[in-house]
């Protein structure tokens, strides 16, 4: 797809390396050419190659391109569902219509079979972020029983709202300490940096707290290398490759230590976002800390705390202008 895109595309490049004419590829012969003409990240080829081993090639990987039709597509996804979740099954779908989408401008089939699949339905988990008291007790357990560079990394993420992937590709080049900013830029996943989710840069807002976390980490990793990442995996003193090691050796201890029900580590991100707004801070101002385009993503996430952010104080404020207005309508005797 990406040497289509640069205009050096070339059939027989790919397609044909097998020996075969192409009209008699497999699905597995070209699925797997076509892999090595998309550029994008490693993480995001892994997640591709998984789809591809796990979802389609038992399904239909020895079938020639011209055989596999919109029923075999079909009954694939139905088998897929008994499987794994809905979300998955249309992740890897993206994938198999980026194969047949191909094989199409290659004029090896008319057809995509898998048009007209439609993505399975699937709700998202809700927020579950976590109590202001709950947030306190695990930065004061998390101060005290571990090193100091992990308590700094929780701090920021509970004062930041960074999505996980974001914090552990900081540097400190993206501190801008006079205008109190971090700059947000990249993602780390699996060990390799990429771009932000939404791919975008943007800035946020340190608090005091952040600030001074980010002071006493600089006694870690600033001092041995400035333009470096600010924070390490503080056992071995490299960076984070992922988040697994924080969430297993730091964070599920934590919350099992002081009897909190137990959630993932991106709860920080929600319980950032949901102090705000029932502190009654501009939803505008925190959709754009978190990175959102603009306010929608917020409310439709986080409706029920932004509807009980006001403790009733938008609907006092409604009944006192009906109050008012009620003084100036007619009476229904007066219509008479």
């Amino acid at each position: 797809m990406g040497a289509i895109q640069a205009g050096v595309y070339r059939r027989g490049d790919f397609f044909e390396a097998s020996g075969k004419p192409a009209s008699q590829q497999t699905f597995r012969d070209y699925a797997d050419a076509w892999l090595k003409t998309i550029v994008v990240a490693k993480s995001t080829r892994d997640s591709y190659e998984v789809a591809l081993s796990a979802s389609w090639n038992p399904a239909f990987g020895d079938m020639a391109l011209g055989e596999i039709r919109f029923s075999d597509v079909k009954k694939a996804v139905a088998g897929r569902a008994a499987q794994v979740s809905g979300k998955t099954i249309n992740n890897h779908l993206i994938v198999l219509r980026g194969v047949f989408d191909t094989a199409m401008r290659d004029e090896l089939i008319r057809k995509n079979p898998a048009q007209g699949v439609e993505n399975l339905k699937h709700q998202s988990p809700p927020p579950d972020p976590f109590e202001a008291h709950e947030r306190d007790a695990i930065l004061a357990h998390l101060a005290k029983k571990f090193d100091e560079q992990v308590s700094n990394y929780f701090i920021l993420a509970f004062d930041t709202g960074l999505r996980p992937s974001e914090q552990i590709a900081l540097s400190w080049p993206d501190i801008d300490w006079n205008r109190r900013k971090a700059k947000i830029s990249k993602a780390r996943v699996v060990g390799e940096d990429k771009g932000t989710k939404t791919s975008t840069v943007r800035e946020v807002d340190l608090s005091d707290a952040a600030l001074a976390a980010l002071e006493r980490q600089k006694t870690h990793t600033f001092m041995k290398r400035p333009d470096g990442p600010i924070f390490e995996n503080p056992a071995t003193g490299k960076p984070w490759h992922d988040l697994q090691v924080q969430r297993r050796r730091y964070f599920t201890p934590t919350l099992t230590a002081l009897k909190i029900r137990h959630r993932d580590m991106y709860q920080s991100r929600h319980t950032f976002a949901t102090l705000l707004l029932m502190g009654g801070v501009n939803p505008t101002y925190i959709a754009k800390q978190l990175g959102h385009a603009n306010t929608g993503m917020l409310f439709k996430v986080y409706g029920t705390w932004i509807e009980g952010a006001d403790r009733g104080a938008e609907a006092a404020k409604a009944n006192a202008l009906l109050g008012q207005s009620s003084t100036n309508r007619p009476r229904a005797n007066d219509a008479l």
